[in-house]
């Protein structure tokens, strides 16, 4: 049965997983350097190699995000085939949800910290919309798990 539109929906949240990981989520233009801001890194795009900034904000500084995003992914394929237990799917829902919630918090602060190092305001990126759209993906895989699991239900009390 993984023909199933939660199927789907639970299928979008990995490809906007994935689109989150390769696009930025913001870009910082400071008097100094210009920095890049993706999940797994934070970029130097500064002509000189000054760029005091990037150097303080390396791979290990964006490791948790990245981390985050990681376990989301390999969640809603986990989910995804669940679909006989759906009672399962709801609460691998609940937790991808959890985790979404954390995901987006963690990068506004992340972005704060940055805009607090640069000097500058971020200008935030397609990126920064794909974890709102995936916890969107989510609820309504949510309800439609619902849905079956009131439908088999209620079938179930026929017989």
């Amino acid at each position: 049965m993984l023909q199933r539109i939660q199927s789907v929906f639970l299928f979008l949240v990995a490809v906007f997983g994935v689109l989150t990981l390769t696009f930025p989520i913001a870009e910082f233009a400071g008097e100094m350097d210009m920095l890049r801001f993706y999940l797994y890194s934070v970029e130097n795009l500064s002509p000189a190699p000054f760029g005091n900034a990037a150097s303080a904000y390396g791979r290990w500084f964006t490791l948790p995000l990245a981390l985050g995003q990681f376990v989301i992914i390999l969640i809603a394929f986990i989910t995804i085939f669940q679909y006989k237990r759906r009672m399962l799917q709801n609460r691998l829902n609940l937790l991808n949800i959890f985790l979404n919630v954390l995901l987006i918090g963690g990068i506004f602060y992340y972005v704060s910290m940055l805009e607090t190092a640069t000097g500058a305001t971020a200008d935030y990126q397609i990126a920064t919309v794909f974890p709102l759209v995936s916890l969107v993906m989510i609820f309504l895989a949510n309800r439609y798990i619902r849905k079956d699991e009131k439908l088999i239900r209620s079938a179930n009390r026929l017989r």
